[in-house]
């Protein structure tokens, strides 16, 4: 049972924490339609976090997805590409939490790739989402 106060919907939080709640549900739905499975999502561990763990049905590959998302007013672009605004850093978080992850689950064997998926959402609300999906954004190197 969850308890009111621990819910984490789009309603709640700083208007930054509900975009990116609204962008990792419509990765996910995305991603679902495209073929994934989802296996957990805001996978945290000391030495990191992935947003989303999916399964490619085709292949078998785990798929550890790094969602950006963001709010851009109405006839407005972002200065920086989202898929360019992880960094190296953010990168070795990524991958360190995905060890753990595998180490748990026993899934040392199976194939893995690390995804970006991109959400634009453009003016007031959550509905119309542009989203990008980036395999093999980058490898366990962090290249």
């Amino acid at each position: 049972m969850r308890w009111p106060w621990k819910r984490k919907d789009v309603e709640t939080g700083t208007p930054r924490e509900q975009t990116g709640r609204a962008g990792e549900r419509a990765a996910a739905r995305f991603l679902g339609k495209c073929g994934h499975r989802i296996l957990a999502r805001n996978v945290r561990y000391r030495q990191g976090e992935v947003d989303l763990v999916a399964m490619e049905k085709r292949t078998g590959t785990v798929c550890f997805v790094e969602v950006r998302s963001r709010t851009i007013p109405e006839g407005k672009d972002p200065q920086v590409p989202l898929e360019e605004t992880i960094t190296p850093a953010k990168r070795r978080r990524v991958i360190s939490a995905a060890r753990t992850f595998l180490v748990q689950r026993g899934a040392l064997d199976r194939p893995i790739r690390f995804d970006v998926v991109t959400v634009r959402f453009h003016g007031e609300g959550y509905k119309r989402p542009e989203i990008r999906h980036f395999p093999a954004a980058f490898d366990a190197t962090g290249r």
